[in-house]
This record gives structure tokens, C-alpha cells and sequence, in this order.
């Protein structure tokens, strides 16, 4: 019978600390060159060798150096991989965002632009008394006594002013 060549798997402490120690800062090196940032470079070396440990019963301690390179270099195109899909995700948001933004403004100041043209077209009275109680903030026994009626004459004002702005902005009065 021939002799039969038994496949060596697993690898112990001792193999284990030569690997880490021979091939830990080329691997570091290997991993910066990809990623350009030493302390993500060191977790990315650090985490495959912890793989490597974890799955030590499993290596093949004559393919471990060409697993060591390809992990990292893996490890480092996810890294990658994901940091661009994260980039353009926060380019398309702040984008979003500052269209949005301005979008809003535009639309507001539109929106202002209607609500003065629409206030032109009440009574001077009636345009005093909606400014004073709604963007004065004034209440209506106070804009009553600056104008020396009732505040069912203010309430009447106020009536008459959403009257003609329902009217102008074309909305139709809840029943």
C-alpha cells in the first residue's frame, strides 16, 4: 500500500503568534492603503486575526498567509463598499434636504406674497384689525379698545377678513 498524505488542519497557539507577529504590520499596511485611516486599518488586521483564532481548529496552516491577505483586503472592500453606499445615502439626503429647504422658502415666501396681495384687498379697518390679532397677537377686547368698539365689532372684522381670504385663496368654508 502506498502511503497516504494526511491533510494537517488547525493551527495552535504557537503557529498562531509566529503568524501574528510575522504578518501583523504588513497586514496593517496592506489594510491602510485601502482605507487610509489608522485606527479602522488596525480593527479591520485585528479582526481577522480573531477570525483566524476562532477558526483555528479549521485552518490549513499552509494556506494561512494567502487567507490573511484576502480577508483583509475583503474586510476592507466591505468597508468600502459600504462607506460609499453611505456617502452617496448622505449626499442624496443633505441634497434632499437643501432642495427641500429652499423648496419650502420659495413656497413660503410665495405663500407670503398671496397673503399680502389677498390683504390689500380688505378695508383698511378690517386689514388692521386681522394684523393686530392675528400677527400682533393681540386679543380682541385689546384691539377693541385701540379702536374704540366692541369686540363683537372685532370679532365682525375678523369674520369679514377670513370671508374674502377663503375667497381669494379659493377655499371652501367647513360646514
Amino acid at each position: 500500500m502506498g502511503t497516504k498524505r494526511m491533510n494537517v488542519r488547525g493551527i495552535d497557539i504557537r503557529q498562531f503568534e509566529t503568524l501574528y507577529r510575522e504578518n501583523y504590520s504588513r497586514m496593517f499596511r496592506v489594510a491602510f492603503d485601502f482605507l487610509q485611516d489608522n485606527e479602522i486599518s488596525r480593527d479591520v488586521v485585528s479582526d481577522v486575526f480573531a477570525k483566524i483564532w476562532q477558526k483555528r481548529e479549521q485552518m490549513d496552516p499552509a494556506t494561512l498567509e494567502g487567507y490573511l491577505f484576502l480577508s483583509v483586503r475583503n474586510q476592507c472592500y466591505n468597508i468600502l463598499r459600504d462607506r460609499g453606499f453611505h456617502d452617496k445615502y448622505a449626499d442624496y439626503v443633505k441634497h434632499f434636504y437643501d432642495n427641500i429647504e429652499v423648496l419650502m422658502i420659495d413656497q413660503t415666501d410665495e405663500r407670503l406674497a398671496q397673503l399680502s396681495r389677498a390683504m390689500e384687498k380688505l378695508p383698511d379697518k378690517t386689514r388692521f384689525v386681522l394684523q393686530q390679532c392675528y400677527f400682533e397677537e393681540h386679543t380682541y377686547r385689546e384691539v377693541a379698545e385701540m379702536l374704540d368698539i366692541t369686540t363683537d365689532g372685532v370679532k365682525k372684522h375678523v369674520v369679514k377678513a377670513f370671508s374674502v381670504l377663503r375667497e381669494f385663496f379659493n377655499v371652501k368654508k367647513k360646514t
